[in-house]
């Protein structure tokens, strides 16, 4: 299996911890290769993060990235040049036997095995994901679509073969090139991938990117069935995905996984973290 994410150098403790949930959850009979595209990480932090690798047998790679691409990507507080790095993943694998790439946000833990996800076949889509819990109606906006729904990019299954064959990177970054504001580009990445896969991509259980507006129940969505897969998500989530501010390291959150992100951590090379205060 090949596991990617993406960090820059504030974020790869993070990381750490999200490769330490996956590694000690994964069925021990399958092998997992791990890759970072790398954001800025410094060697110190690179270090730490191939030793958390190794100390759970797994192999780590770290990809570069020609930065140019994105020089006129739209950053924001939380947001910078680093989260659009995920477009390029299949134009940095050159090993042709890698036929597919899990990729899972630096801010997340995975609290089951991820094979179940390796194995599934989303064919004719090209890539698989959530629906983003925000109900944000972002299609629509750009005018791409007023029926089609819109992913989360957080957390996706993508298929090599089909990506590159439609060029699917090159128009991602042109649309982004094209749509270079703030007020256009509101979701940075996650807009530019949706417009042009909005008709290619293979939905998935909230489980497996189980995002904060569902786990602390801030969204209701207007379908039954997905009321229902909430509340299934709420109870057993697969993937908890820390997007949004509440963040298990920051000061005040009030997340109820914040303590699985810290258990997780202690089997990293970072694990004198200190806890923030918590609301009261």
């Amino acid at each position: 299996m090949h596991i990617v994410s993406c960090a820059d150098d504030h974020y790869a403790r993070h990381l750490g911890g999200m490769f330490a949930s996956l590694l000690m959850n994964m069925d021990k009979t399958r092998d997992a290769k791990l890759y970072v595209i790398d954001g800025g990480i410094t060697a110190e932090n690179k270090d730490k993060l191939e030793q958390t690798a190794t100390s759970f047998g797994a192999p780590l790679e770290f990809l570069e990235v020609d930065a140019d691409q994105y020089k006129h990507a739209v950053e924001s507080s939380h947001i910078t040049k680093a989260a659009y790095y995920r477009i390029s993943i299949p134009d940095l694998i050159k090993d042709e036997s890698v036929k597919r790439m899990i990729y899972i946000d630096c801010d997340a833990i995975v609290m089951e095995d991820i094979s179940a996800l390796w194995d599934l076949n989303i064919s004719p889509a090209i890539v698989a994901a959530v629906e983003d819990a925000g109900q944000h109606d972002r299609l629509k906006k750009m005018n791409i679509s007023d029926t089609a729904k819109y992913f989360n990019s957080g957390i996706m299954i993508i298929d090599f073969e089909p990506w590159r064959k439609q060029n699917i990177s090159e128009k991602v970054i042109d649309f982004i090139n094209e749509n270079s504001s703030e007020d256009f580009l509101v979701f940075h990445d996650q807009d530019a991938l949706n417009a042009i896969l909005y008709d290619q991509w293979h939905e998935l259980h909230p489980r497996w990117n189980a995002q904060t507006h569902i786990i602390m129940n801030e969204k209701t969505p207007p379908e039954l069935i997905d009321r229902i897969r909430y509340r299934e998500t709420r109870a057993e989530p697969a993937i908890v995905h820390f997007c949004g501010g509440d963040k298990p390291w920051n000061t005040g959150t009030a997340h109820p996984y914040r303590d699985h992100y810290f258990r997780y951590m202690s089997f990293t090379k970072w694990n004198t973290i200190d806890r923030p205060a918590m609301n009261q």
